[in-house]
């Protein structure tokens, strides 16, 4: 991800899970109140290009600092670029309380299709004036589609010399190829 980390912009991280026949990759960004929102949709939409192809289930958290109730271009924005990858919003509570003001600028994306069942609810962690969210996860009653993974290994004259070059610098053996 470091390649798309642009101070204010966007900063993001993840974290791959392997699930057994399902590889959940777990997505943290943040953006900047004053970063630059079109560099920050074009960053995203690099990321997920990159996560879609591997065919990861995706789930984005994170403070976008986009306010899910008051900012409607912004939010549509985003939807739109989210939406391309089957993500969606699933916060739909204030999560960060000011003296006067609610906002709903941190939020969960999921893809429906593949994550299955859950919930959201908000924690109350006292460190901060924004509130953390509890996300559950469920796959009850789901069945696991194709979970029968198959191994194969590419043999030619490149890997077969690839192997044995390696293979010469195990544990000094010094095997010449033959």
């Amino acid at each position: 991800m470091d390649e798309h980390n642009i101070d204010k912009d966007i900063e993001a991280c993840a974290i791959q899970l392997d699930l057994g026949c399902k590889k959940l990759c777990i997505l943290a960004i943040y953006r900047s109140p004053s970063g630059d929102f079109t560099n920050f949709l074009k960053q995203l939409d690099l990321i997920l290009q990159k996560l879609y192809k591997i065919k990861y289930s995706i789930i984005i958290c994170g403070d976008v600092n986009v306010n899910y109730v008051t900012d409607i271009n912004w939010r549509s924005q985003l939807d739109a670029v989210l939406h391309s990858y089957n993500l969606v919003g699933i916060v739909e509570f204030p999560t960060r309380f000011g003296l006067i003001s609610q906002t709903a600028i941190d939020n969960v994306f999921i893809d429906t299709t593949t994550i299955g069942n859950c919930e959201i609810h908000p924690s109350i962690n006292g460190l901060s004036d924004h509130d953390a969210q509890l996300l559950t996860l469920s796959n009850a009653g789901k069945k696991e589609k194709d979970c029968n993974s198959t191994i194969k290994r590419k043999i030619s004259k490149f890997t077969i010399a690839d192997f044995q070059w390696n293979l010469s610098h195990e544990m000094g053996t010094g095997i010449s190829g033959k």
